[in-house]
């Protein structure tokens, strides 16, 4: 579509769905104005206008729809009242309106008799929309994959996942596969009086979903199941009214195992997979740190760069990782994770193969010419070494949560037996085997032997930086226990530890 002077609304702008409305629309050259509480926050293009507002104040509203031809619409919240006066404010203003609603909403069926809160609220904006007259599009996705992010803090803090009827099939959409239609029926014919049912292109039980989660980041995610009422209740408020949470338990049971093409038959390309959601959002599903534990890494390499600041040290992190979007990845690296020093001038790469051949493969055909790039994008990057280890035990707490900061503790061994007798010898004393309260803010240990037997490296996660700072002051004083192991182990050469704070991590295919 050509350039047009046409301005459209978006609502709901800085939201999962509205903000690939907004790139979408800028794709084929259609004027943003882009309505969200904090303008200022909203991280928008420049050319994007984003003013403030919200489609619970229609007052507010009004004064942004001048020149706009068309509305893209969502709910914030139920308060049905104040959305059907917001509807009436933009059908006398606007040719056009795309409305986010949903798959729970039943056609011929009043709003005030619709099942569940959620149906009913879209109702009642359904039937407000067509009674302004306007040409509207309804968009009803069954159920979003962005619903998946509810798991995120289990995740990251390795806890069980609480699944919802965790064998119950579903087919849940992609929200960028949402937004492209929502950007045909705003700025295309053919899609007056359209009810669009969306879904993903596949059919998947959430415990198949978080499986797939676990396969593309390298974990091991444990779930159990949580009753629907105790989720509805969850969601709702703790005063909701019993008959509200059946409402929407029951909206459960809706049209079980639904799936459609309509994605495909409105833009022309096929829906996303929910595997290709996941590695979207990787990081925003398990955060920054990799998956330590991960049981197919056969070598884990660990590179400390330093730099001359902490501008510096920011630069060279985002330039690695972001550096793997121009090259092919490399066959058998599974993770690569970079970590901040707390000094302002180290870094840590931490990347996990699955075996040492593949990273010399990567080293004979590829290392030099990305290693060429970063240096050329941040000068004066100092490598300071690079060290092959595999993994040897670990040590994690019955109640863990997700780690703010590691810290590196490494050691010179004579043999890699050495490193094997101390780590053993080390565990024998942890919580975790003598059952003692772990010192607060200690997450877990992952000790790794490097493969040619020179050093034991303690891979320690903490909730913050001051919580390893409480624990070297009171259990790692000289005449402390571990401090004496360290001692009096023959072959074993404390290193020193480094503090850092983790930055990102991006993920490789799995291995066969």
């Amino acid at each position: 579509m050509a350039e047009t002077n046409e301005t459209v609304l978006v609502t709901g702008a800085t939201g999962h769905v509205g903000r690939h409305v907004v790139a979408g629309l800028r794709d084929v050259g259609v004027r943003v104005r882009a309505l969200t509480r904090d303008p200022a926050a909203a991280g928008l293009p420049p050319d994007v206008e984003a003013v403030p507002g919200s489609q619970l104040e229609a007052p507010g509203l009004r004064r942004h729809l001048d020149d706009v031809s068309a509305v893209f619409f969502m709910l914030p919240g139920f308060d049905t009242d104040a959305l059907a006066e917001s509807v009436r404010v933009v059908g006398d203003h606007v040719e056009r309106v795309v409305l986010l609603s949903s798959g729970a909403v039943h056609d011929g069926v009043p709003a005030s008799e619709q099942p569940g809160t959620i149906a009913h609220a879209h109702a009642v904006v359904e039937e407000a929309i067509r009674a302004t007259g306007v040409s509207w599009t309804f968009l009803r996705p069954y159920g979003f994959a962005v619903n998946a992010l509810e798991w995120a803090e289990s995740i990251r803090s390795r806890r069980p996942v609480e699944l919802v009827r965790p064998e119950v099939a579903a087919a849940p959409v992609d929200e960028r596969d949402i937004a492209a239609v929502a950007v045909r029926a705003l700025t295309e014919d053919g899609h007056d009086r359209a009810r669009y049912e969306l879904t993903g292109p596949e059919l998947l039980s959430p415990a198949r979903q978080l499986a797939i989660v676990g396969e593309v980041t390298g974990r091991d995610i444990a779930w159990r199941e949580r009753s629907a009422e105790a989720w509805a209740r969850t969601l709702l408020g703790p005063d909701t009214p019993d008959e509200v949470v059946a409402g929407m338990v029951a909206g459960l049971n809706d049209r079980p195992g639904a799936r459609t093409d309509t994605v495909a038959r409105v833009t022309g390309q096929r829906a996303h997979t929910y595997r290709e959601w996941v590695e979207a959002h990787t990081e925003d599903l398990t955060g920054p740190l990799p998956p330590v534990s991960r049981k197919d890494t056969g070598h884990v390499l660990v590179a400390t760069w330093r730099v001359a600041d902490a501008g510096s040290q920011r630069a060279a992190a985002a330039a690695a990782i972001d550096d793997w979007r121009d090259r092919p990845w490399p066959s058998g690296l599974l993770a690569h994770s970079v970590l901040l020093g707390t000094d302002g001038h180290t870094l840590v790469h931490y990347s996990q193969w699955t075996d040492e051949a593949a990273l010399e493969d990567f080293r004979r055909s590829g290392c030099g010419a990305r290693n060429d790039a970063l240096d050329e994008t941040v000068p004066g990057i100092e490598r300071l070494d690079a060290v092959g280890y595999r993994l040897y035990r670990e040590a994690l707490p019955e109640r863990p949560f997700e780690p703010g900061a590691v810290v590196l503790v490494s050691f010179r061994t004579d043999s890699a037996a050495t490193g094997e007798r101390f780590v053993d010898e080390l565990l024998l004393r942890h919580p975790v085997t003598t059952g003692e309260q772990s010192p607060e803010g200690m997450a877990g240990n992952h000790f790794h032997i490097a493969v040619d037997g020179s050093r034991m490296l303690n891979w320690a996660e903490f909730a913050t930086v001051e919580a390893h700072e409480r624990v070297v002051a009171d259990r790692l004083q000289a005449d402390d226990d571990v401090p004496q192991l360290v001692e009096r182990t023959e072959g074993l050469e404390p290193i020193g530890f480094q503090r850092f704070v983790p930055y990102r991590t991006v993920y490789g295919p799995p291995a066969d």
